[in-house]
């Protein structure tokens, strides 16, 4: 047997290049130029969706696919244009233009390569809401905000009063529903704006890796030498991916956090990400390294891997983490280049609990090995091959085995303790999957816990639990601080007031992100929203539980603050103020007497 090159391997290290790799024409010239008649296809659950809408019979549909750049917006409309031609698809054609207009469909596949053709789309868009009819389907593919300005440079440009009116009432709808999710403007029932940033990135990465893993590419390594004897890294991987598929979900979830937090994934950083996670050869940095190698390649392919020497240690070395935090792509990159500088954010390696350093210590008080499991004994007697065990090393060792704990570990809920935001766990099961199922999460433990921590943020941290997660005791508006012993002017939410639901958009897809905000209801007319992204949870977590609310982070307490200042606010506009006390931490009503001299 020998080393076999598979081309889809190579094929599969595009991915990890730069962005231009990354381009679907490029791609698909790429896997032509390998013989790959079957590139890499992944089939959202969303595509169907908006396939249907543009070939509806019935009612025609405008669709503006909006996103950032490497949403798959260009492939998407791609995929709907081949779907409908059918074997008449050019994709010659289809490489050379961007705007393809007929009497029967128009369709844009990138907004921001058109040149003069952009002010007769406009056209198009501003005759629909005229005539507040769509005549046939129109597909636009366009990056956030350039379909904006542009409306801005024809509105500028524009000598016809109507024609302006018609363009900035067609602008309002676009940055209604791009910024809200919804507009409330006239026609804006004739815009379907469907913004690819808003999916959820998590089901994206899950079905990215089903997609690698199930391509019929991996069968062209049968027979090669590094299959067979289990020393090749890539296949390695592979194999543990599709064999032990909670490895995959535990990396998911890590997207999920991410997201929760605010922080969107395109569909090319998640295919970098994915890639390099199978790809990747050994840390760069020395202080990530546990054995004394180094590949050369920041990346690997069969070629690269039939040349290393001590196989069985390099694939051990290059194990599953490396590629996930892009270890091997230095130092820099890892806290630089995103996706890897998101996820180092999380500070994984760097955190840890008793519990989990235990079971790091005593592997048979767990049931599940992880690959430097072999150095175990430097836990015991410091010890590696008759080596000294530095502190680099044991650095190394200690960082990346906790990392390696969480990804093999298999639905513990201590492990997301692992991490920066510890309260994770308690944010997914009360928060996000009660809003997967409902339109509201209202469990009542969640509720009272962000009522007493916005108490103690809001009056000090020696507020009791007793009086402190009923109500939430807003001071009016000019009070500023309140000390532990104090009388103040102000109103109280109740409990039932404050309730946890989604973010709603009007065109709402299958593998929509979820989008939790905490709502304030003032009263029928009146209310307050903030998003409880899971930074903002795990920091009123931590509050509720005791820790100094200034110090614990000081941005998020100032931002809350503000959160105060805005009800304080409404509070003095709509309702009567109350007089309250506070005593041992104890929220009381005081009764004025008005005595008669």
């Amino acid at each position: 047997m020998t080393w076999k090159n598979n081309h889809w391997v190579k094929f599969l290290e595009g991915y990890c290049k730069g962005k231009n790799q990354i381009q679907d024409e490029y791609v698909r010239k790429v896997a032509k130029r390998l013989g790959i008649e079957e590139p890499l296809d992944i089939q959202f659950p969303w595509q169907q969706e908006i396939l249907s809408k543009f070939q509806s019979n019935g009612n025609h549909n405008l669709i503006i696919l909006t996103g950032t750049a490497g949403d798959g917006k260009t492939k998407l409309c791609r995929d709907i244009v081949r779907a409908l031609d059918g074997d008449d698809f050019d994709e010659d054609v289809w490489n050379q233009n961007s705007y393809f207009s007929t009497g029967e469909r128009t369709v844009v596949k990138d907004f921001s390569e058109l040149k003069d053709d952009k002010n007769l789309l406009i056209r198009e868009l501003i005759a629909i809401l005229d005539s507040k009819y769509v005549p046939k389907p129109i597909l636009v593919a366009v990056n956030d905000g350039i379909l904006v300005e542009e409306l801005e440079n024809f509105i500028k440009n524009s000598s016809h009063e109507a024609e302006q009116n018609t363009a900035k009432l067609l602008k309002e709808i676009i940055e209604d529903k791009i910024n809200l999710g919804f507009s409330e403007c006239e026609g804006q029932d004739l815009v379907n704006l469907i913004n690819l940033s808003k999916l959820n990135a998590k089901e994206n990465m899950a079905l990215i890796f089903d997609t690698i893993l199930d391509h019929p590419g991996w069968s062209h390594c049968d027979g090669c030498t590094g299959k067979e004897n289990q020393s090749c890294a890539i296949y390695n991987k592979y194999h543990l991916l599709k064999t032990e598929p909670h490895i995959k979900e535990n990396l998911s979830n890590i997207i999920l956090l991410l997201q929760l937090n605010n922080e969107h994934f395109t569909i090319r950083e998640l295919l970098n990400l994915a890639t390099n996670t199978l790809l990747a050869s050994v840390p760069k940095p020395k202080a990530l390294r546990i054995a004394d190698m180094d590949a050369g390649v920041g990346t690997l392919n069969c070629t690269s891997m039939s040349k290393i020497e001590h196989t069985a240690v390099f694939a051990s070395e290059s194990s599953i983490e490396v590629g996930f935090w892009g270890m091997n792509l230095g130092a820099h990159k890892m806290r630089n280049n995103r996706p890897f500088s998101e996820i180092n954010k999380l500070g994984f390696g760097e955190l840890s609990t008793n519990y989990w350093d235990r079971l790091l210590r005593h592997k048979t008080e767990r049931d599940f090995m992880i690959p430097l499991d072999v150095n175990n004994k430097l836990f015991e007697a410091r010890l590696i091959d008759g080596a000294d065990a530095n502190n680099e090393l044991w650095d190394a060792l200690m960082r990346r085995s906790r990392m390696q704990l969480y990804c093999f570990q298999n639905g513990d809920e201590n492990a997301y303790h692992l991490q920066r935001y510890s309260h994770f766990g308690s944010y997914r099961e009360n928060v996000y999957d009660s809003l997967s199922t409902s339109d509201c999460a209202d469990d009542v433990n969640t509720i009272a816990m962000i009522i007493l921590a916005l108490n103690r943020v809001f009056h000090g941290r020696y507020i009791s639990e007793g009086s402190g997660r009923d109500s939430l005791f807003i001071p009016e508006k000019g009070q500023g601080s309140i000390t532990p012993i104090s009388i103040f002017h102000g109103e109280d939410i109740r409990e039932r007031d404050i309730v946890i639901r989604s973010i709603k958009n009007d065109m709402s897809l299958s593998g929509a992100r979820i989008e939790p905000v905490l709502i304030l209801e003032i009263d029928r007319k009146h209310e307050v929203k903030m998003s409880l992204t899971v930074e903002l949870f795990d920091y009123l977590a931590h509050v509720s539980k005791g820790a100094p609310p200034n110090t614990t982070d000081p941005r998020l307490y100032k931002k809350l603050l503000i959160l105060r200042s805005k009800l304080s606010t409404l509070i003095r506009e709509n309702r009567r103020t109350e007089t309250y006390s506070i005593q041992d931490g104890e929220f009381r009503q005081v009764i004025l007497e008005v005595q008669n001299g």
